[in-house]
């Protein structure tokens, strides 16, 4: 009978999740998309336009730093900028993140890079404490404005590209694992 080092099942253990984790790497920081209805509310001691509405879908993504953004906006004129603030319900607070801040009529769409992963965090932890501003020049402090909230979980739903270095790498990993395992465990009878 040969005596084998009791190693086996930890290294089993070990490579299986160093597979798991390579085969999950693509979906720990997945992109989140956040809406908001945008109306003409007071803002602190400034008033809102009151005849203003709107919408924003908002799209961050703490992996890249990237947020994009997609705003109507009706009967406010012309909007000089549009922000992401800090601030609950009724709260007027800092700007966060930049979104269109060239200004637009109507409706944009875009991207902002370089936004810090932690910026971005926040808004994901807690939506309702942050809101999409949109400024005028009638309205600077804001003429429309509304709190963030979750339309859809994280998209997590993407495969990782079929024959990916990670993909590969985590199915190989996991069927050494497994492999090691059933060496480890095979009946005692049996054994050498």
């Amino acid at each position: 009978m040969r005596n084998r080092p009791q190693v086996s099942l930890p290294l089993a253990v070990a490579f299986a999740l160093v597979a798991s984790l390579a085969l999950a790497g693509g979906v720990l920081a997945a992109e989140t998309t956040l809406t908001a209805d945008l109306a003409g509310v007071t803002e602190g001691e400034n008033p809102g336009n009151p005849d203003g509405s709107g919408s924003a879908t908002i799209t961050l993504d703490p992996e890249t730093g990237e947020v994009c953004w997609d705003m109507t906006a009706e009967e406010i004129g012309a909007v000089t900028q549009s922000h992401i603030h800090t601030g609950a319900e009724g709260v007027s607070g800092g700007v966060l993140i930049p979104l269109d801040v060239d200004g637009f009529d109507g409706t944009t769409e875009g991207c902002t890079s370089d936004v810090a992963a932690a910026d971005i965090q926040m808004v994901l932890d807690n939506p309702a404490g942050f809101y999409v501003n949109l400024h005028t020049a009638d309205f600077p402090a804001g003429a429309i404005r509304g709190q963030l909230e979750g339309s859809s979980a994280p998209n997590t739903a993407l495969p990782a590209p079929a024959g990916s270095p990670l993909t590969i790498l985590g199915a190989l990993l996991l069927a050494l694992a497994a492999a090691i395992g059933l060496r480890a465990w095979r009946p005692i009878a049996t054994r050498d």
